[in-house]
């Protein structure tokens, strides 16, 4: 696996990297969760990419963004054939990484799934309150102050 990493903002995105995006996306989120909101939405347009490629295949993405007064990220997700590759521990090393850079003195804030609640955990997110149920899946508010996230 010979990845190649990128962070761009919504206008530096090709055409063919913006395809790319919201296929893995609904792939991921439409296809295999069977989620229904509205994706692409109007947030891709305020926040960090960040993706990566394996030769010319898109096989990580997330984004992060401002929300409310709080920074937050989402749509974190590896291709269903990367999985367990330790792929997923890379893309959110890259994120953390971002977010202690760009957002130092900010709270980040994230509505996780529950079934990664745990995964979350290990770079330094807590869980604040009790699951709830959004958009057909159950979450959990995780926090933390982004002086406080770790890499692993």
């Amino acid at each position: 696996m010979t990845l190649k990493w990128f962070v761009k903002k919504f206008n530096g995105l090709t055409t063919t990297q913006l395809h790319d995006i919201y296929q893995l996306r609904a792939k991921t989120f439409v296809a295999e969760q069977a989620r229904h909101y509205q994706d692409p939405d109007d947030t891709d347009f305020d926040a960090r990419h960040i993706f990566a490629y394996d030769d010319d295949k898109l096989v990580a993405y997330a984004r992060i963004y401002e929300h409310d007064g709080l920074v937050t990220f989402g749509r974190i997700t590896t291709d269903s054939r990367y999985r367990g590759t330790g792929l997923g521990k890379q893309l959110m090393n890259h994120v953390m990484a971002i977010l202690k850079v760009h957002y130092a003195t900010a709270t980040i804030e994230i509505d996780a799934q529950t079934q990664v609640q745990k995964f979350y955990e290990k770079f330094g997110l807590t869980t604040q309150g009790e699951p709830f149920t959004d958009l057909g899946a159950e979450v959990i508010k995780m926090q933390a102050p982004a002086r406080a996230l770790v890499l692993v």
